[in-house]
């Protein structure tokens, strides 16, 4: 996967990544957390938990269980702003 190897390249200090769902993977999460990264990906559907220091995403993945959906947690963590700097990008 490309992500791990694009954030390894960052010499700036960087708060939180979002991303799609194509990256709720450990290779990226794992990334994430060595860099210190706030993670903002949701979990695919039907995720299951992980085990270990994957505390924020096993919360979106218990959300989306209460919730049927991530619509909440999209909402609660700003994740819309990965589609307003994406639609940015493209123009």
């Amino acid at each position: 996967e490309a992500f791990p190897g694009l954030i390894r390249q960052t010499h700036r200090k960087i708060r939180s990544a979002a991303a799609d769902g194509a990256y709720d993977t450990r290779l990226c999460h794992d990334e994430l957390r060595r860099k210190k990264i706030s993670a903002l990906i949701p979990p695919r559907k039907g995720a299951g938990y992980w085990p270990g220091e994957y505390a924020d995403r096993n919360r979106a993945v218990a959300n989306q269980r209460l919730t049927g959906s991530n619509a909440r947690w999209k909402w609660t963590t700003d994740y819309n702003r990965r589609s307003i700097a994406e639609t940015a990008m493209y123009r």
